[in-house]
């Protein structure tokens, strides 16, 4: 009796935070990618476990060594331009200023385009240059060169921010499965008939330029669908003509570039310096355990997608009293979510690893471990960076992940060369915890101040407002926030519902 006691308590007050719309509203959305989500994990793994198995760990190495090399230079040399698309795209559409909307997205397929030529440029002039350093021989290389041509196909930011813009991650959910059904096909085949090392790596090269193809034309067909492209001008002079209808367009896309450069260029270059400093054996083990640890970072970025809109929403309406309840009601579930899952890596990681990539592949284990807890940290803090970006702050987490990245490396170039991937891990440890530490305190001084100058009365400021997203349910989906200043028959039935007196929160 007393330990069903001990678990209906935790029953109970998961009810009580269902039955909050805002929590529900939330788990519904990101409930609509995980299907897609899942099945990309899935299809991975076995991707992983095929080629671990058939190559070993040096080969496998190898091979994550040039994936993350090309990523690594694609991530920083291409713009995250689907956040501008969200940010100013749902003013315009809201308007119904079709001119300026057609303005921004040539000023974003520009900023695709040019960002993937010069990575595909940066990417096969380097390889000789960078491929010595990281142990690839002549054979590597020359498949290398080859495989770097994948980030033509790196121009979907675009035509993502459109699907987001208007709520289709059903099709991104079905999108993302593509690459990895094809590499599975492709790597199945490979390790069947004992292709080499540059197989597998055009394998790659096929899926991910597939993926790419399919996703441009989801995202455009969508914008045609929807009656968004009509009176669309293709003149080569309207592609470069300067966003002077989109007042502060440049700035937000740079920020918001290096916010997320910051973060993504650290997980690609993380394996590139632990192949670097330790050799391609451990590049592979530090792979295998970061990529089945992080798979418990994956609800947060479906809840990250999911949560960012209602921040957004609550700030528009000046409701800021429920900041803190929804932060510590979607960091709690995701915690408890992912110390579940490191529980479970306890007590099975071993048995896991050396079924599913092998003996060679066991060694891992202690990396996965603390990368694994790493993790749990990252998903309990997942609500901060939208909280931020909804009370108008998104410099503090570019910021804060800069500082991460700048004792993150210094910690891995120390510890890799002697503890080879458990040092990576322990520097993934540190890094993740000083981030959370960083960003909850951030954000709640931040919330503490907003309630206590009295906003919580009143709509937000003018400088606020302009910071704020709009009704668009996607990750950094921003508008004006005059939702609050109109009256609730102006508004459409989605917006109704959140500013009723219905949905008081």
């Amino acid at each position: 009796m007393a330990l069903l006691r001990l678990f209906q308590f935790p029953m109970r007050l998961l009810r009580r935070w269902l039955s909050d719309g805002i929590m529900a509203r939330v788990l519904r959305n990101a409930g609509l990618l995980l299907t897609g989500r899942v099945a990309t994990g899935v299809l991975n793994l076995a991707i992983l476990s095929i080629a671990a198995h058939a190559l070993g760990a040096e080969e496998f190495g190898l091979i994550v060594l040039v994936q993350t090399y090309v990523q690594t230079i694609t991530a920083v040399a291409t713009f995250q331009s689907w956040q501008a698309v969200i940010r100013f795209g749902a003013i315009d559409v809201e308007n119904k200023d079709m001119t300026a909307f057609h303005a921004l997205l040539r000023f974003c397929t520009v900023l695709d385009i040019a960002g993937a030529l010069l990575a595909t440029v940066v990417a096969v002039a380097a390889v000789p240059l960078v491929g010595p350093w990281l142990g690839w021989n002549p054979d590597v290389m020359a498949s290398a060169r080859p495989y770097a041509l994948v980030t033509l196909f790196a121009i979907t930011a675009t035509p993502t921010g459109l699907l987001r813009l208007h709520d289709r991650f059903d099709l991104l959910s079905i999108q993302s499965v593509v690459s990895p059904l094809l590499r599975l096909i492709g790597v199945g085949l490979a390790a069947f008939f004992g292709w080499t090392l540059a197989a597998y790596l055009a394998v790659w090269f096929v899926g991910g330029g597939v993926a790419g193809l399919v996703l441009i034309a989801m995202g455009w067909h969508q914008a045609w669908r929807s009656g968004q492209l009509a009176g669309f001008d293709t003149r080569p002079a309207a592609w470069f003509a300067p966003p002077a209808r989109h007042p502060g367009l440049w700035r937000f896309a740079i920020l918001s570039n290096l916010h997320v450069t910051v973060q993504t260029v650290t997980g690609y270059l993380a394996p590139v310096l632990v192949g670097a400093l330790a050799g391609p054996a451990q590049a592979g083990l530090f792979k295998i355990a970061r990529d089945v640890a992080t798979a418990i970072t994956k609800p947060a970025e479906l809840l990250n997608n999911s949560v960012y809109p209602e921040f957004a929403r609550l700030a528009s309406q000046g409701q800021w009293r429920a900041f803190p309840r929804l932060i510590l009601r979607g960091g709690s579930m995701a915690a408890g979510a992912g110390a579940l899952l490191v529980v479970i890596a306890v007590l099975i990681g071993t048995w896991f690893l050396g079924t599913f990539f092998g003996p060679d592949f066991v060694a891992a284990q202690g990396c996965m471990l603390l990368l694994g807890v790493a993790a749990t940290l990252t998903i309990a803090g997942f609500a901060f960076d939208p909280a931020l970006y909804a009370m108008g702050r998104p410099a503090i987490p570019l910021q804060v992940n800069t500082a991460a990245v700048l004792l993150y490396l210094p910690v891995l170039a120390v510890l890799t060369p002697t503890y080879g991937a458990l040092g990576a891990g322990v520097a993934g440890l540190i890094a993740s915890l000083a981030v959370f530490i960083a960003m909850g305190a951030f954000t709640f001084i931040h919330v503490r101040r907003v309630l206590e100058s009295g906003a919580s009365a009143s709509a937000p400021s003018p400088e606020l407002s302009a910071a704020l997203p709009g009704p668009a349910s996607s990750r950094y989906s921003r508008g004006r926030s005059h939702h609050s200043r109109r009256p609730p028959e102006q508004l459409r039935p989605r917006e109704r519902s959140a500013s009723g007196p219905s949905s008081r929160r």
